[in-house]
């Protein structure tokens, strides 16, 4: 099936045929047979001893966790036709399998994504693993991995708790690191340092006439949502740089929102004179808000995080009803680090269409493994956990979304150039960067915000407002 159409059924088909699950039980005569059609690019006479074995856990069948799986294949593709790895004299290659966790669908069933690490574990006898996306999916099945012992990098889920657990219980949840994206935690800050500084921007631009100040929320109904906003609230509205007004609108969209319902919220969102919504929707839901904001034309334009919107088909599964929409991106086609633009174009190349930012931090995640085998020359998990816990600002290790540096708690450091997100926006048919004053270079408007004098990435562009105006107070 071509990407494109993947992408829209997977959109389009909210609709889901219940299956009653009871008790899953296995029973295989032996365990999954390795070998090298499991490691793209390596020979084809390599032996199952030889094989790095490497589970991608995640909704293969969607977006986000079918660009997890292309990249990870990506990057074993890139080290296995440079020679694979020498451990202690021998030669390894990295195989790639994955499972469906289906954990995207709007109707969540977590028993399937505990299915699908269980024979990870038992089945396919997977060394390493990385993925993960819905919170209330990876809470249910990421013990099964920790209690494993296996090495895991999550590149999916944001919710803090993960990073803090790791603090709390040590010794079972050492395993497990926070790639990508930046905890909800860090996330919320460089949100608001956007949303600050874009309104800032803006009013300035304006001499004053705009005054963007007044923002409300528009998120899914899901428990990472309301610990975001609840985050960013104070912040926005009482901070040093430049405070902006809470209307008190907090809407709670379900999975399923219908045209109808989204009409109502905007209706909502405008009366109150809105001038910035914030999205924060990880899952399909992001699609109707996006289409329904242009047919409702409110005056206000959405700063947030909408992960549909980072497909590159966007365009077209919207009928070119994405514009002016900004969100954040772990990556673009941009000098983020000196691998990012290679990485992208080898991936548009390979798949035909560029990643989000689980393929990007699953991407870089296989770089990490790589990293720490052939470091310690060792497989061992508890060598493994220790080598990357090595990894720091002195001693980072350059990927395609930024310098994997990590914290106490697992999660890798914040702020440029390491954790760092993109602004992005859609306009005419492409996704644009837009600056993002005080998270990573942008330029003149670094200057005007009082910032240090960055350079400006490559593609950077100005901001653009909605042609319909947005409120002017």
């Amino acid at each position: 099936m071509e990407p494109l159409t993947k992408r829209i059924l997977a959109i389009v088909v909210i609709a889901v045929v219940g299956v009653g699950i009871g008790l899953a039980v296995w029973i295989f005569v032996a365990p999954y047979q390795w070998s090298a059609k499991d490691c793209p690019g390596a020979p084809s006479d390599i032996t199952e001893d030889q094989i790095i074995r490497i589970g991608v856990i995640g909704d293969t069948e969607r977006l986000h966790g079918e660009s997890a799986l292309w990249a990870a294949q990506l990057a074993a593709y890139e080290i296995n036709t440079a020679g694979g790895v020498v451990v202690n004299g021998k030669r390894y290659y990295y195989g790639i399998t994955s499972e469906n966790s289906d954990e995207a669908n709007p109707v969540l069933d977590i028993t399937k994504g505990v299915s699908a690490a269980t024979r990870l574990i038992n089945y396919k006898r997977v060394q390493f693993a990385t993925g993960g996306f819905r919170t209330e999916a990876f809470l249910a099945y990421r013990d099964y991995f920790m209690d494993a012992k296996i090495p895991f990098i999550n590149t999916g889920a944001s919710t803090s708790t993960f990073c803090k657990s790791v603090l709390d219980n040590y010794d079972k949840y050492k395993y497990f690191f926070q790639n990508n994206p930046i905890n909800s935690t860090a996330l919320a800050i460089e949100l608001i340092k956007l949303i600050i500084s874009t309104a800032a921007v803006q009013t300035a631009l304006s001499a004053g006439a705009l005054n963007m100040t007044r923002f409300s929320f528009m998120r899914e109904n899901l428990a990472w949502t309301a610990e975001f906003s609840d985050m960013m609230i104070e912040a926005l509205t009482n901070n040093t740089s430049f405070n902006l007004t809470y209307t008190g609108i907090n809407i709670a969209i379900p999975q399923d929102v219908s045209e109808t319902e989204m009409a109502s919220y905007w209706s909502q969102i405008n009366d109150n004179h809105t001038q910035i919504v914030i999205p924060i929707i990880s899952g399909e839901a992001g699609l109707i808000f996006t289409t329904s904001y242009y047919d409702a034309k409110p005056k206000c334009i959405p700063i947030g995080i909408n992960v549909m919107s980072q497909d590159a088909e966007y365009w077209t599964l919207t009928g070119g009803k994405c514009e002016y929409g900004v969100t954040l991106e772990a990556l673009l086609r941009t000098n983020k680090t000196s691998k990012t633009i290679s990485m992208w174009d080898a991936y548009q190349a390979r798949y035909g269409t560029s990643p989000i930012y689980t393929g990007t931090g699953s991407y870089d995640a296989i770089y990490l493994f790589h990293y720490a085998i052939n470091a310690s020359q060792s497989f061992n998990p508890d060598t493994i956990v220790t080598t990357l816990e090595g990894l720091n600002k002195t001693n980072p290790l350059e990927g395609a979304s930024g310098f994997a540096a990590f914290d106490k708690s697992h999660c890798i450091i914040e702020g440029w150039p390491y954790g760092t997100a993109l602004a992005v926006q859609w306009y005419n048919q492409t996704k644009r960067l837009v600056p993002g004053v005080g998270i990573y270079p942008s330029g003149f408007y670094s200057l005007a915000a009082g910032a240090p004098p960055f350079g400006e990435l490559i593609g950077m562009e100005d901001l653009r407002l909605p042609d319909w105006g947005i409120w002017s107070s």
